[in-house]
């Protein structure tokens, strides 16, 4: 008798695999460039917010424009303030007139803002007296002040076009504080404060500073 073998085994089955080429991502960019009062694009600038020997009612006003040379359009711009307050080392801020001649803390809250645009919208009208004290000042930019300043219109991408911000501060007169805090510019003889401002070109509108 012939008998049938059966059992399990392994097929080999006939593939073939081909490669497809040149499917490139390229990602795209965000690109902030910055001008201040009419000077060129770059990434940074610095040394133009500046009041030299300044007293109560001196003030300074700056334009900044805002570009993006990238290739992505973005969702928002955000702008951001932080200070240094510097305590003089020289004579102006140790002598008698300084009646606090051991801290320059409380200087920006002297200073008003006055005029605050971006691309033409007045955003001063939205900013809020956040440390009471009877005036919208740097100090209130620094903190307290937020959500008018994360949700500005962004720069068109990659074709020259920009948006503006202009921002002009005073040194206050004792009369425009609450009475808390008036009577208190002597104690900034001879100080100084370095005002920084980051400019934030964002995708999405999660995104935070």
């Amino acid at each position: 008798m012939t008998g049938a073998a059966s059992g399990a085994g392994t097929w080999a089955y006939f593939s073939d695999t081909e490669e497809s080429t040149g499917n490139t991502i390229e990602a795209g960019t965000l690109d902030l460039k910055v001008s201040d009062d009419g000077d060129g694009f770059g990434d940074g600038v610095s040394g133009s917010w500046t009041i030299s020997n300044a007293k109560p009612g001196d003030s300074v006003m700056t334009n900044v424009s805002l570009q993006n040379a990238g290739s992505l359009e973005a969702d928002h711009v955000e702008i951001g303030f932080s200070v240094d307050e510097t305590e003089s080392d020289g004579s102006t801020g140790t002598n008698a007139a300084d009646t606090m001649p051991s801290s320059a803390d409380g200087m920006t809250e002297q200073f008003k803002v006055t005029v605050f645009t971006y691309n033409g919208t007045n955003v001063l009208e939205d900013l809020l007296d956040a440390n009471g004290n009877g005036l919208v000042d740097v100090d209130d930019l620094v903190t307290g002040n937020d959500a008018p300043l994360d949700d500005l219109n962004p720069p068109p991408s990659a074709n020259g076009g920009t948006e503006t911000m202009t921002m002009q501060f005073r040194w206050a007169h004792d009369d425009e504080f609450d009475n808390s805090v008036s009577g208190t510019n002597n104690d900034y003889q001879g100080d100084e404060f370095d005002l920084t401002v980051t400019y934030a070109l964002h995708q999405d509108t999660s995104q935070d500073l």
